[in-house]
Formats: structure tokens, C-alpha cells, sequence
């Protein structure tokens, strides 16, 4: 008769399918291994979902957007409803088609982040981003609806940079471009918020106010104030920071709204957004994004209808977005 083999308890514990990770034998008792507990938050730091648009922009002559309009610009751009397209690209101004749908440029030093925010308020990779400056060579059109029949559209046009990597011919061609076109209702000037205002931005603020251009000014890249890195902004922004930036905010006031009688032309319009394009604060949402696609539907006219209830409940359905009025 043969011996029978024994098997140690590691070596059954090893290959027995039975038994859970989980769990190991000691002494004929079972222990549970708990479940890690979640890292509690710092409460030293404010989460980047719960910064409003009155702590991170600068409101003296507009209103600060409601949750119930900032939700309804979200919902007038979401792609689901209406994928954002490109209609046409131009080089010179003569060459860029007749529309009668309301436009909005985006204009900004080369880098200062153009491409990267509209992408961020189509919700979708529509315009080419490139880490080299100068990338953008040309007038982009893109088209933005309402409706999922294409209704209300809006079209934002991503300009070709100034500055490096720039020509000077391309100055002149967007000037041309804004001075004659009727349907353009609004530039939006960005403003690289680490490197702050250039001459050459100011040189343009001066062309906008001679030329009576309707504009406004937004920072890009705003986490450069709120953290050093990117790590210490997705942990949420200080207050101290958040402090900082409303300073250098303040500061810019009396550069893009001069109060100097001699300053020929009106100044820009009472707001200054941030944004960072870079920086997720939920699914589908970026910093300062659902700010900036208000200050354009307010640009465009397609703000006048919209109910503001303030007994209205979080997250409740809103009424397709307005036609334009005529």
C-alpha cells in the first residue's frame, strides 16, 4: 500500500481555486482584509468644480452668469446635439465666404492657446493644436447649432496668431477681415495668463478701439496662477491663489477699459474671463469653459429668451435653445 502524499495548508492555499484573495487562513479563523479607505480631501484648497465664475473672472459692468445659464450655454454647445463643423478657411479676406449667420474671432499671440480653448467649447477635436507656435496659417470657419436640425448656428473663427512665428501680412488681413465684416458680432482677445499682457496685444487693444471693434479679453492657461503644476491644480486651487488671480485681474482693468479721455474708440467690453482649457473640472467640462460659451451666445443674441428661474431644480431639462431674433 502506497503512503499517501500530505499537502501543506500554503501549498493548498497556493492552487485551490476556492479561495478568495482576499482571505487567508490563521488558526482556523477567517480574516477579512478591509477595503482602503478613500483619501480625504484638502481642506486647505478649493475643488476647481466649485469655483464660480465670480471667483475666477472679473464681472463690473456685465452680470455673472447663473447656473441656470451656464447650463444652458453647456446644452446649446453640446455636440450630441449639433457636432460642431468646419465650414470654410481663408488666407485672405476677400476670399472668405458671404454668411449671415453671427460670427465671433478668436485672436491671441501664436500659442497663447487658441485652438485648445475652442476645442474645449465645441466639445470635440475640431481645430489642429500644435505645441509650435505659428501653426494656425490661415482664417478657420466653424459652425455651431442649436438645433439638431442646424437651426441657430453660430460661427468661431480661430485667426491665425500674431507675434513669433507670425507674418505681417496675416496682421493685415485679419484687420481687414474685422473691419468689414458686418456679421461679426464680437473678438475675443486671449491672453496668455502667465506671460501676461505683450505691447503687441496692447497695439491690437488700440486698433480694436480706433476701429470700433466690439471685443473682450480672456486669460488662457489660468492654472499657471492657480498652481505651479499640474498636480497641485487637480488636488483643487488655494485660496490664496485664487486670491492672486483676482488681483492680476484687477490689474488688467484699466489697460482694456482705459478711462484716459484722449484713448480714441470705446474700450472692451466690462468682463474679463479665464479659462483653462487644459484643466477638467467634470465630464466634458473644462475651467472657466461654460463662462465663455455664455459671453458668446450673449455676444451672438441668442441670450434674450432664456428663463432664469431661481426656484428651478438642479439638473432639470431646459427648452431648446431660442432663433435668433431678427
Amino acid at each position: 500500500m502506497k503512503n499517501k502524499l500530505y499537502t501543506c495548508t500554503t501549498c493548498l492555499r497556493r492552487t485551490s481555486p476556492y479561495l478568495l484573495p482576499s482571505r487567508r487562513t490563521i488558526s482556523s479563523k477567517t480574516v477579512v482584509t478591509p477595503e482602503p479607505k478613500p483619501k480625504p480631501s484638502n481642506p486647505n484648497k478649493l475643488q476647481l468644480s466649485d469655483l464660480t465664475p465670480s471667483e475666477i473672472s472679473y464681472y463690473w459692468d456685465t452680470q455673472v452668469p447663473n447656473e441656470t445659464q451656464l447650463s444652458y450655454a453647456d446644452k446649446f454647445f453640446l455636440p450630441s446635439r449639433h457636432s460642431p463643423i468646419k465650414i470654410w478657411s481663408a488666407s485672405k479676406f476677400r476670399t472668405a465666404p458671404m454668411s449671415l449667420d453671427p460670427e465671433v474671432a478668436f485672436l491671441g499671440r501664436s500659442n497663447v492657446g487658441k485652438s485648445s480653448v475652442l476645442n474645449a467649447i465645441m466639445g470635440k477635436e475640431v481645430c489642429w493644436t500644435s505645441s509650435k507656435p505659428g501653426r494656425t496659417r490661415e482664417m478657420n470657419a466653424f459652425g455651431i447649432g442649436g438645433t439638431k436640425g442646424g437651426e441657430s448656428k453660430i460661427v468661431l473663427l480661430d485667426m491665425p496668431g500674431y507675434g513669433k512665428a507670425s507674418r505681417a501680412e496675416w496682421g493685415v488681413e485679419i484687420m481687414k477681415y474685422l473691419q468689414g465684416r458686418k456679421q461679426l458680432r464680437r473678438a475675443f482677445l486671449l491672453i496668455d495668463s502667465l506671460h501676461g499682457m505683450k505691447q503687441q496685444d496692447r497695439d491690437l487693444l488700440s486698433l480694436f478701439r480706433r476701429y470700433a471693434i466690439p471685443h473682450q479679453i480672456i486669460l488662457s492657461k489660468v492654472d499657471k496662477v492657480l498652481g505651479k503644476k499640474k498636480k497641485q491644480v487637480k488636488t483643487g486651487a488655494s485660496a490664496a491663489n485664487v486670491a492672486a488671480l483676482r488681483s492680476l485681474l484687477q490689474e488688467l482693468k484699466p489697460i482694456v477699459q482705459p478711462i484716459d479721455g484722449r484713448i480714441e474708440g470705446p474700450g472692451a467690453l466690462g468682463e474679463i474671463l479665464t479659462c483653462s482649457a487644459a484643466t477638467p473640472t467634470g465630464p466634458g467640462q473644462a475651467l472657466g469653459v461654460s463662462a465663455l460659451r455664455w459671453a458668446i451666445l450673449s455676444a451672438a443674441g441668442f441670450d434674450a429668451n432664456v428663463e432664469v428661474k431661481d426656484h428651478q431644480i438642479p439638473g432639470a431639462s431646459i427648452a431648446d435653445p431660442p432663433k435668433q431674433a431678427s
